[in-house]
């Protein structure tokens, strides 16, 4: 009777605790729908445009895109048509099916493509902007602006002209000449065929693998050249600093503040120089050259054991290594110089 009467308590207390469990799984089921009700509710409609261009192969595609406030992306894809997707961002309740037809316009004339949208008309005073991504052929020539937003221009044949008012501009894997200019933004170029004329006026220059050379200069900023061949590199003012790894021919190079790092075997003259600023020369051991250092308040260090240290108090040293080859010259106010 004891076992029973036990049973008898306990099994009301299972079904309650039981029926509790329902319940709060319920409740639980209850909140999740009913705050995805109130998500779809609110989520805002996609504004989007799609358009796709049939295009020729027998001869390069122009294409001439300019954007007032957004981001540009132009890649390869297909040989036989160019593809057109822009959204807007953020979307708003307030955009229509007809947001694009005013904000948007594209003409084509055979192969010559003309994209613009020339105001911020439409933007909700520059607090939306366009993302629009440009599939292309291979054989595609490219001008490009986009006065406010980053632009992004990769595997194509070229040349490509690409500028920003203010945003960053990357170009990679294009086989014939590049320009970028930015009046404030940061530049990197990668894999470029031919030569590469880079400029910025607030923004660091990065150019990597430029055969042919690269022509660099910002006003405030610094510059990385790597595997590159005759190539100038310039930052203006501040303390902005150059490296270059890998340079295969004549180098330029000069800062007004900043450092400069040289890393390479010497294939051609080269000429570095700045106001204030340290320059470091690394060359293989038995390197073949001739050192030309000028310092007017610095020191020069020689750490190399086939060349004969100078006297702490030297501030010009002249020397031919190894027998003699390209010049380097290297010229401070009132850094210093380092050879290793």
């Amino acid at each position: 009777m004891e076992v029973m009467g036990t049973i008898g308590v306990r099994e009301p207390l299972a079904l309650g605790v039981v029926r509790l469990i329902a319940i709060l799984t319920l409740r639980s089921a209850l909140a999740v729908a009913l705050a995805a009700g109130l998500h779809a509710g609110l989520a805002l409609p996609a504004c989007e445009f799609h358009r796709t261009l049939k295009v020729t192969a027998i001869s390069p595609v122009t294409l001439d895109v300019r954007l007032s406030h957004g981001e540009l992306q132009i890649a390869y894809s297909r040989n036989d048509q160019v593809s057109i997707a822009a959204t807007q961002v953020p979307p708003s309740l307030t955009t229509d099916e007809n947001f694009f037809a005013t904000v948007l316009t594209v003409e084509q004339d055979g192969n010559h493509l003309r994209i613009r949208n020339a105001s911020s008309a439409g933007l909700f005073e520059g607090k939306a902007r366009i993302v629009c991504k440009i599939d292309v052929p291979y054989q595609t020539e490219v001008h490009s602006v986009v006065n406010n937003g980053n632009l992004t221009i990769t595997g194509i044949m070229g040349p490509v002209k690409a500028e920003t008012g203010k945003g960053d501009i990357k170009v990679s894997y294009v086989s014939t000449e590049v320009l970028a200019a930015a009046d404030s933004g940061n530049l990197n170029l990668q894999v470029i065929g031919e030569r590469v004329e880079a400029r910025s006026g607030n923004g660091s220059i990065s150019c990597v693998r430029v055969a042919q050379g690269a022509s660099a200069e910002t006003e405030d900023g610094d510059i990385v050249l790597m595997v590159v061949g005759p190539s100038k590199a310039k930052v203006r003012k501040g303390k902005g600093r150059i490296e270059v790894r890998g340079a295969t021919g004549a180098l330029t190079g000069s800062t007004t503040e900043g450092d400069l790092l040289v890393k390479a075997i010497p294939r051609g003259d080269w000429q570095l120089s700045s106001d204030s600023g340290n320059i470091h020369v690394e060359l293989p051991p038995a390197a073949q050259f001739e050192i030309d250092a000028t310092t007017n308040f610095g020191d020069v260090l020689i750490n190399r054991d086939d060349i004969e240290r100078p006297d702490a108090a030297v501030r010009y040293f002249h020397q031919k290594v190894n027998g003699g080859g390209k010049h380097i010259e290297a010229r401070t106010h009132s850094g210093k110089i380092v050879i290793r």
